[in-house]
């Protein structure tokens, strides 16, 4: 396998001959310093690759040609992660590390108690690094597809239009009622479930009111050990045994 991955938002069969943008190239050519030649695996986030040769080195705007066009198969199952927002970078930090395990979603999330304010002059920002965290994921792991980074929407919306999308609900919670995440899981095992979705509060956990709500949505407490844990640690411990469980 090339060790150099690169994205490409458009890929297509018939045409072998790439030009990655000026931000695929620099990467390329000026930190991984790759040189004419080169075979490089090229991806569109969709499960399409092209596996390449470095013909034109040019920084701005390298030049590939396609050898070998390869279209990967989606896993059969779908997992999803509904995230608090955290401060600072933790959400880019997750969204990498969510694509390097193959998460399908991501739902970024306000809820009473977020600190992170996204204003909506930001928040194209925000999803462009969002996006930029999800393709070095991809390029690390080897995953052909990105996760798709949904729109930032309140707990409220995320409860009503997208959790039902889901046959396992899962909440990150120190309720007196929550369960092992193996309990649960096991629990669920009969139904042969294709799809979960973890959701993961913010730092100041999710007020009473918030609690009842996720309850009456149908969302499982569950506890992930006997330590309290930070929501990007809680997050990608959760999304990875759903992962070994449902692969």
């Amino acid at each position: 396998m090339p060790d150099f991955r690169s994205y490409c938002e458009s890929l297509s069969p018939e045409n072998p001959l790439i030009s990655l943008s000026s931000k695929e190239s620099h990467h390329l050519v000026s930190v991984n310093r790759a040189r004419p030649g080169d075979p490089v695996i090229v991806f569109d986030g969709k499960g399409l690759e092209w596996e390449c040769e470095l013909i034109d080195p040019n920084k701005r705007q390298a030049t590939l040609e396609g050898r070998t066009f390869k279209k990967r198969e989606p896993l059969r199952y779908e997992i999803a992660l509904a995230q608090a927002i955290p401060k600072g970078k933790g959400l880019e930090n997750i969204v990498r590390k969510a694509t390097e395990i193959g998460i399908q979603h991501i739902y970024p999330i306000l809820t009473e108690r977020t600190e992170a304010k996204i204003k909506d002059d930001r928040q194209k920002t925000k999803s462009d690094k969002w996006l930029t965290s999800a393709i070095e994921g991809a390029k690390q792991s080897g995953n052909p597809f990105l996760p798709e980074v949904h729109p930032v929407q309140t707990l409220e919306q995320f409860l009503e239009t997208q959790a039902d999308r889901f046959s396992i609900k899962l909440i990150a919670s120190l309720q007196t009622n929550s369960v092992s995440l193996k309990s649960a899981l096991e629990t669920s095992k009969a139904e042969s479930v294709p799809s979960g979705i973890f959701l993961v509060g913010p730092e100041g956990d999710f007020s009473d009111r918030e609690y009842a709500r996720i309850n009456a949505a149908g969302f499982q407490p569950i506890m992930l050990g006997p330590y309290v844990l930070k929501c990007e640690t809680a997050a990608i411990s959760a999304l990875s045994i759903l992962r070994h469980e449902f692969g």
